[in-house]
């Protein structure tokens, strides 16, 4: 499977199942999981888990980018392309970093805020948005 295959296979796994905006929501979900988890385990040190997780997390928004619309409105589209890609870069950026934990938290804040802007056009509930606490190195 090559690079782009994979991430579309998940968003039409998940989209076949549940209406296109609840997919959506469901894997800001799980992106927002991943780094979660890639948080724990980096702050007991577990690389290798952490990377999967970061990579897990990444290649859902990767999936994401994919499956932009711009033909239904290019401006949008392009802001999500942005966000998404920033975003990207910042989780890949900020792997094996002391304050690892901490820029993943502020990549879950604000893919939480995309996430429920989302939610709100499905007709979903937001998830609570908490901004990342001080800057914290990683734990030795």
């Amino acid at each position: 499977m090559n690079q782009h295959a994979q991430p579309l296979a998940a968003y039409r796994r998940v989209a076949a199942q549940v209406h296109p905006l609840v997919a959506v929501v469901k894997l800001y979900d799980e992106a927002i999981r991943q780094l979660r988890l890639a948080i724990l385990a980096t702050q007991d040190r577990r690389h290798e888990e952490s990377h999967a997780c970061i990579t897990k997390s990444s290649t859902i928004l990767r999936g994401l980018c994919h499956c932009l619309r711009f033909d239904k409105g290019e401006e949008v589209a392009q802001q999500l392309l942005k966000a998404y890609t920033y975003n990207i870069m910042a989780i890949h950026t900020a792997y094996g970093r002391r304050d690892a934990a901490f820029r993943y938290e502020k990549i879950i804040f604000h893919l939480t805020g995309l996430r429920n802007s989302w939610a709100e056009i499905a007709g979903l509930a937001p998830k609570a948005q908490v901004a990342p606490a001080a800057k914290a190195p990683m734990r030795r």
